[in-house]
């Protein structure tokens, strides 16, 4: 057996974090940030769930309505048309967020999210993980999110991987968006 292989089978060096990184892009802050996040962490770095999430929410660099990774966007996007939002306003309130590499990630298991901001109540959040195992069963994230074609090799592929996912989170937050749509006097959603 040579020196990077496992009983298990030949191990390529592209880790999980890596992956999280590739399909969702590192949480990335400003200095302020990263010191919020120090400041909050205890001794070994742990924050907990919701102040890891209003933290990030606050100090994130990447605009969460417009975000870089290819998948995160399609993503975002397929949501939207999932819901069948039309309205500028109403594309904004679907925002997305990572968390790689925070304690968000480390200690709570998600890696992002993607939420609904409606115009009034509760902000409704879909936390997300990524994993290249796909024996792997347990988790702490709502939806779970394989491997999938790389939108380069095959776009069409890729798309309809991302579709997949979209509907999964869609059918999540549908009955909130449903409400707002409702308390305005509009029509319900597909």
């Amino acid at each position: 057996m040579g020196k990077f292989d496992n009983p298990k089978g030949s191990r390529d060096f592209y880790s999980g974090r890596f992956n999280e990184r590739d399909v969702l892009g590192e949480f990335r802050s400003n200095a302020a940030g990263l010191r919020a996040l120090q400041d909050e962490a205890g001794e070994r770095g742990y924050i907990a769930r919701g102040r890891a999430i209003d933290l990030i929410r606050q100090h994130t660099q990447e605009d969460p309505t417009n975000p870089r990774k290819p998948f995160a966007k399609e993503l975002r996007l397929a949501v939207i048309d999932e819901l069948g939002l039309e309205e500028d306003d109403d594309l904004d309130r679907i925002r997305f967020y990572s968390a790689v590499g925070t304690p968000l990630d480390v200690f709570h298991g998600v890696d992002g999210w993607i939420e609904f901001v409606p115009e009034k109540g509760s902000i409704q959040m879909i936390t997300l993980d990524v994993m290249l195992d796909p024996g792997k069963v347990s988790h702490k994230a709502d939806v779970i999110v394989q491997q999938f074609p790389d939108p380069v090799e095959d776009e069409v592929a890729f798309l309809e991987a991302v579709e997949g996912y979209a509907s999964e989170v869609a059918d999540r937050l549908r009955p909130s968006v449903e409400a707002m749509l409702r308390q305005r006097g509009q029509r319900s959603i597909p």
